[in-house]
């Protein structure tokens, strides 16, 4: 438990949390734990309790990171990487370092339909991407690296498969 106002990881228990996955022990070793004698569940998710008792979500904490001293939600990034004039879509993606700290910021992006063709290297997409955005992203947001694709892996869902781009940027 945490005092009010601080973020954590959001765990449910009770009698009602499950005992774990169908027929997978190491998913369930991972997620399912004993606290206070009950059983309970780590959701991967961050929140915060409010003096009144309320529950705010703070969002994945698997896309949740720690950069130059700064909490950075990665949707955060990404939404504001996709309000450029140049981008159809982008995510941003954090490389770490030996000890999993963020190293840098990387942007995977999909540009607009004859973006490519205006700028004779993507060094100068990338510098016009940058001034397009400087009003409305905080530097520290900005990622260091944009790496241009034709397309995005999806998940199943048919949404961007940033824990695979993760994995990719970190040769997992």
């Amino acid at each position: 438990k945490l005092p009010n106002g601080e973020q954590g990881e959001i765990i449910v228990s009770g009698p009602a949390v499950s005992k774990g996955y169908m027929n997978n022990p190491e998913k369930t070793a991972e997620a399912f734990f004993e606290f206070e004698g009950l059983p309970a569940y780590h959701t991967g998710d961050v929140g915060s309790m409010t003096d009144e008792g309320l529950l705010l979500y703070g969002g994945r904490m698997d896309f949740q990171i720690k950069f130059n001293g700064y909490r950075i939600e990665l949707e955060d990034v990404s939404q504001n990487l996709n309000k450029s004039k140049y981008i159809d879509s982008a995510v941003a993606v954090p490389r770490y370092n030996k000890d999993h700290k963020v190293q840098n910021l990387l942007a995977y992006v999909i540009l607009k339909d004859g973006v490519a063709e205006q700028f004779e290297r993507e060094i100068d997409i990338t510098k016009a991407i940058k001034e397009d955005l400087e009003d409305i992203m905080m530097s520290y947001m900005m990622p260091s690296k944009f790496l241009y694709r034709e397309s995005l892996p999806l998940t199943p869902n048919g949404k961007i498969d940033i824990k695979g781009l993760i994995s990719e940027v970190n040769n997992r």
